[in-house]
């Protein structure tokens, strides 16, 4: 299994598993222990598999983009918004 202690953004990482010829068709999954993520795919049913000695690679080369809300975008473009209403708008959508 390949494992990593830094962070990983699933979606990101199977495209740059496929990217690299890795099969990931049956989706990768994640467990953590502590500080260290190891990653998996999954067998045809739903069981954890090894993804190769690439994977690997990969993972160590892995580095996450953190997800935004695509309403967020929207509200830090809004050229018509004081930073601090764009603060107060976003908020409302991070909590």
């Amino acid at each position: 299994m390949a494992t990593t202690t830094n962070n990983v953004e699933l979606k990101q990482l199977e495209e740059e598993l496929q990217a690299a010829g890795v099969n990931t068709g049956s989706g990768i999954g994640s467990s953590v222990d502590g500080s260290t993520t190891t990653v998996f795919g999954y067998s045809a049913d739903g069981k954890p598999v090894d993804l190769g000695s690439t994977a690997q690679t990969v993972l160590d080369n892995h580095v996450a983009v953190p997800v935004t809300d695509p309403r967020i975008a929207v509200i830090e473009s809004m050229e018509s918004l004081t930073d601090a209403d764009k603060e107060i708008l976003i908020s409302l959508i991070v909590g």
